[in-house]
């Protein structure tokens, strides 16, 4: 992985599902890339982009790992 963004997720974060969004106090807006659903409750969390190979991901506190993201 190489650059990333740093920022917090906007209000709560109940972990990874396919139909959810991720806002970002930064203003951006993420959607999952690939179906993974985990359950974790945190409120405004600290989140990551990361950028590799033209590829987003996105890491948030608590979470175990990346998961690849598009931003809409």
């Amino acid at each position: 992985m190489e650059l990333y963004i740093e920022s917090n997720i906007e209000d709560e974060f109940e972990g990874w599902d396919d139909d959810k969004t991720f806002k970002l106090d930064n203003g951006t807006e993420w959607e999952l890339a690939n179906y993974t659903y985990s359950y974790m409750y945190a409120y405004r969390p600290k989140a990551k982009i990361w950028i590799d190979a033209g590829r987003y991901y996105l890491e948030v506190e608590g979470m175990s790992d990346k998961v690849q993201v598009n931003q809409i």
